[in-house]
């Protein structure tokens, strides 16, 4: 495997954008928009609450305020950062129609919006659970340390109906709210309860040297934003590659070791660069040149080269950061050396069908050694696999994984692409542009 690609914008960020802009009421100019299969599927949803129209290679998101009334309609498996989308929808009053809607989701979305004052009403239309948000003018903050999986739903439910938050939380908030939400005019801070003992350079070489040693201070993280500020000036962010696409295409290049590749447009950032990490600390060769700064932060070039990689553990906390990128990182430890060990990945569990039995279901086909527990999975890696069979529709990140693991096992694997061709139309095409497939299997590649 070797060459270089050049990723297509990332469409999970594209949609935060459009529901930032609805939220915030003010129009957007979101750029790239080439390579983004899913805009008429979106400019279909918002009808109504807003408009998409596209020029050259940027698309204009003009709010709607005295749009139709009707129910926004989401695809469960497609909503990308799902507890800040529909909270920040709910927020600002506008109802959702979730199809599937798993149970234990919803229980979850309930019991939030109770513990900030509010009513999650959940009523039904032709079989489909439609979701608005009543009792507003309670909306409270409840002095107590949250997850940082909880803050998503928070600065949704924030921005959604024009308040200010502060709470504390036991993690520093790494996302891609942090860099997206300045550029509408709103405030966002994150400090720690160190700061000003950091600021003290004797009390800071104190700590250095006190590192890796048990200590009864917790290090607490402040997060405040305002989202009272009213911005009615048009304006324009930028979109980095996909992370998701990233992370199967150096999947594949772990499956399939020789040779170079070089990704372009690559996100760096701590919170989009989950598998890069991963491969990096298995004691991959990697190299990083940032090449340039979106409105979700900076991207650039990472080279890889030929690489043995050895399993490590790996604690996937916050979730948000490493759930669309899971199924990569388990290809990745399924032919590292050795045992890898993912946890914290429990929130899974609240999908229907579990998500973490989906992955399982999936290693299972392929015939991997693995391990499962309450909150993780466990992968025995560095074995050869036969080929296998899926016929049932997997999510995109997930068919994908499949796809790249196929590359390094023996015999034919048939995967189910509809999700695929949905997200990545070209998906096939970029894989074999990055592949030398030897003897016959070029033209029987082809003809997949």
């Amino acid at each position: 495997m070797k060459g270089a690609i050049r990723l297509p914008p990332s469409s999970d960020l594209f949609f935060v954008g459009i529901v930032m802009a609805i939220a915030a009421k003010v129009t957007m100019k979101i750029s790239p928009c080439t390579d983004m299969p899913f805009l008429p599927l979106w400019e279909k949803i918002f009808m109504g609450h807003a408009s998409l129209l596209c020029e050259g290679d940027s698309c204009t998101v003009s709010p709607l305020e005295n749009g139709a009334a009707g129910p926004i309609a989401l695809a469960y498996e497609e909503i990308p950062y799902k507890d800040f989308v529909v909270f920040c929808l709910l927020g600002c009053k506008k109802s959702l129609s979730i199809d599937p809607l798993p149970r234990k989701r919803l229980d979850i979305w309930t019991a939030f919006a109770a513990e900030c004052g509010c009513t999650l009403n959940v009523s039904e239309q032709f079989g489909v659970k439609v979701l608005s948000l009543c009792n507003e003018d309670r909306f409270r903050i409840r002095d107590s340390v949250k997850n940082a999986d909880q803050m998503h739903a928070l600065l949704g439910l924030g921005m959604g109906l024009s308040q200010q938050i502060a709470v504390t939380t036991d993690s520093a908030f790494s996302s891609a709210l942090r860099t997206i939400v300045p550029s509408f005019g709103f405030d966002l801070n994150v400090s720690s309860n160190l700061r000003d003992k950091n600021d003290d350079p004797i009390a800071r070489r104190m700590r250095f040297m006190q590192m890796g040693k048990k200590t009864n201070t917790p290090i607490l993280y402040n997060v405040t934003a305002d989202f009272t500020k009213k911005n009615n000036t048009p304006c324009e962010i930028t979109v980095p590659g996909d992370d998701v696409l990233c992370a199967v295409v150096l999947a594949a290049k772990c499956v399939v070791p020789r040779g170079s590749l070089i990704v372009e447009n690559a996100g760096l950032e701590s919170w989009n660069s989950q598998t890069l990490a991963l491969v990096k600390k298995m004691g991959g060769v990697v190299a990083m040149q940032e090449t340039g700064i979106t409105s979700f932060g900076s991207v650039g070039t990472i080279s890889v080269q030929k690489m043995g990689l050895a399993g490590r553990k790996v604690e996937c906390l916050p979730l948000y950061s490493y759930s669309q990128q899971l199924p990569a990182m388990v290809i990745i430890a399924a032919f590292a050396q050795g045992q890898s060990v993912f946890r914290g990945i429990e929130d899974l569990r609240n999908d229907e069908p579990d998500g973490i039995d989906k992955i399982v279901s999936f290693v299972k086909a392929a015939g991997m050694r693995f391990g499962e527990m309450p909150d993780g999975i466990v992968i025995d890696g560095g074995r050869q696999y036969d080929g296998f069979d899926i016929a049932e529709r997997l999510s995109a990140p997930l068919a994908a994984a499949a796809t790249v693991a196929a590359l390094h096992c023996m015999g034919v694997s048939t995967i189910n692409e509809e999700s695929i061709v949905r997200r990545w139309p070209r998906f096939a095409e970029l894989v074999l542009s990055l592949c030398e497939l030897k003897g016959g299997a070029s033209s029987a590649a082809e003809q997949a």
